[in-house]
């Protein structure tokens, strides 16, 4: 299919999970929710197999509960959601440095 190739990003989640809840949330209000009754399967559809995907991949290298990102590069054909390919970008939260702070007398 034509078309130019578009790109999504997520904001950082706490976990890979919430990035790709984030991603569903997005899919169902730019593409479902407008597209017309026979695009609109079609491009669900897609939505399905990607995010199947992308949770496969989470669990499988075991980041699923490391904070994330989702990257979705994308064309819209007239309201068909027809994704390219996707990024997981994952993020490892750990403390710098602690610094204590009390009263002083």
């Amino acid at each position: 299919m034509e078309g130019e190739v578009k790109v999504w990003r997520s904001k950082i989640a706490p976990t890979c999970r919430g990035a790709i809840f984030r991603a569903k949330r997005w899919f169902y209000a730019t593409f479902y929710s407008k597209a017309q009754s026979d695009l609109k399967e079609k491009s669900r559809e897609n939505w399905v197999k990607l995010a199947r995907k992308l949770v496969e991949v989470s669990n499988e290298r075991g980041v699923s509960e490391k904070a994330a990102r989702v990257v979705i590069y994308y064309r819209d054909n007239e309201g068909f959601f027809d994704p390219v390919k996707a990024e997981l970008e994952i993020y490892e939260l750990r403390p710098v440095e602690t610094i204590e702070v009390s009263e002083l007398e």
